[in-house]
């Protein structure tokens, strides 16, 4: 089975339980709380992985879908507390696991061989973004501090791209 010969169970058991029991955790610890309040604001961080499927990571790819699919199903159970539920998907930020990323790549993919990590990094942001540009931490925080805002405040179960046009559909 392709999926299986980039990753082991215990990869599949570890990623969801971050990505995917994570945030069920940490739901079920404010529902109480926001529900009575009848406010709040939750915003869960997926991935453009989680909208396509990334060749080498099928686990990280699944779970993404899965906190995308999860945002959805708590917007709609919460939506009548004015609470709403929303997920960012960044592209691409160059960060430690990148680094473990473009290793999988340059070994996995023929037209990424003999690259090092960043450099993969830098192709795929040239191939793939027409903004032609890396994601930023302050990119994602400042998507973070928008879905918080009032100015959201009719926005929910959304999965917003925050990517330079890496992935339009």
């Amino acid at each position: 089975m392709a999926v299986r010969s980039h990753s082991t169970e215990e990869d599949w058991k570890q990623t969801y339980q971050v990505n995917v029991i994570g945030i069920s955790n940490v739901t079920a610890e404010f529902h109480e709380q926001m529900t009575s309040r009848r406010s709040g604001r939750i915003v869960n961080l997926a991935s453009i992985a989680g909208r396509e499927g990334r060749p080498s990571l099928p686990h990280y790819s699944a779970s993404k879908a899965a906190v995308i699919s999860l945002t959805q199903t708590i917007a709609m159970e919460l939506a009548r507390y004015n609470v709403t539920a929303n997920a960012i998907c960044p592209g691409l930020l160059w960060t430690p696991m990148w680094e473990q990323v473009g290793d999988r790549y340059a070994n996995d993919i023929p037209a990424y061989k003999g690259m090092s990590p960043r450099e993969v990094f830098d192709t795929m942001i040239a191939e793939r973004i027409p903004m032609q540009q890396e994601q930023t931490p302050e990119d994602v925080a400042e998507t973070v501090a928008f879905f918080v805002s009032d100015d959201a405040k009719n926005i929910t179960g959304q999965a917003l791209n925050v990517d330079g046009g890496f992935f339009m559909r």
